[in-house]
């Protein structure tokens, strides 16, 4: 079975970890990812002599980005493949293993906590969204990043098989409407002076296929889809083609919540 986006959470017992590290790779070279990354340290604040906690920091790239302007950082993984490319790659930066929804450090322990494409593959988003809160100091900063990924918008000739593809790739994510519930979960919890920045990226057709092509084998696998293996390689030949041609279109939107405790 192949790798695909919804297995970020049992990284470690994949056949290839390698794949996710990749993919992470080529998200983050997206043109759009920089100004997400952007839109998430301007949501904190300034961060000079700050305390920050990156909750899924995957390769840690962003997370050395943050201490090169904050006090601290610490950044935390689920996988331990993760955290050994992080701590490879080297950065004044703490690496260590936590899982989000029971974090080992105390109440009010950070000044700022970031969240980027985390809180989409929990099991339990609930427990996930108090533990991001506990342990924010009172008058700290929360930073989270959520695609809705039912806004994805991909050209393609074939609508009604497109359509089915892409129902089934959202529900493929625990949490595929994360996104847009970002206000109510967290204003619910007691945050406050929140705001909500929208950021559409435009997927380069490699970072499509990477976030698309294990899910849909799956699901052909299985038969969760109603398509065969040639089915599905017909589905791909128009878009191919697009990228040939130079018109190969997906965009797909997030939202960066700022708020405080």
């Amino acid at each position: 079975m192949s790798s695909s986006v919804g297995q970020f959470t049992t990284v470690d017992d994949t056949a290839d970890a390698s794949w996710f590290i990749r993919f992470m790779d080529v998200a983050n070279a997206v043109p759009e990812y920089g100004e997400i990354r952007a839109s998430l340290i301007a949501a904190m604040g300034d961060l000079t002599g700050k305390r920050v906690l990156d909750v899924g920091c995957g390769t840690g790239d962003d997370t050395r980005e943050i201490a090169e302007l904050a006090g601290s950082v610490v950044g935390t993984d689920l996988s331990e493949a993760m955290l050994a490319e992080a701590r490879g790659r080297g950065g004044d930066v703490e690496f260590v293993r936590e899982d989000v929804h029971r974090l080992s450090f105390a109440d009010g322990s950070f000044d700022c906590v970031r969240v980027k494409l985390v809180r989409q593959h929990s099991p339990d988003i609930d427990t996930c969204d108090d533990e991001l809160v506990r342990v924010l100091r009172p008058g700290g900063r929360l930073a989270v990043f959520d695609y809705d990924f039912e806004t994805l918008t991909l050209d393609h000739p074939d609508r009604a098989t497109t359509r089915a593809i892409i129902r089934h790739w959202v529900d493929n994510h625990r949490e595929g409407w994360s996104g847009r519930q970002l206000l109510q979960r967290f204003t619910s919890r007691g945050m406050t002076d929140v705001s909500i920045t929208p950021h559409t990226v435009l997927m380069p057709y490699e970072f499509f296929r990477s976030s698309m092509e294990g899910t849909l084998s799956s699901a052909v696998e299985s038969g969760s889809l109603d398509m065969t293996e040639a089915d599905a390689a017909a589905w791909w030949q128009p878009l191919a083609e697009a990228q040939a041609a130079g018109h190969f279109f997906a965009g797909l939107t997030g939202f960066v919540l700022g708020a405080t405790r």
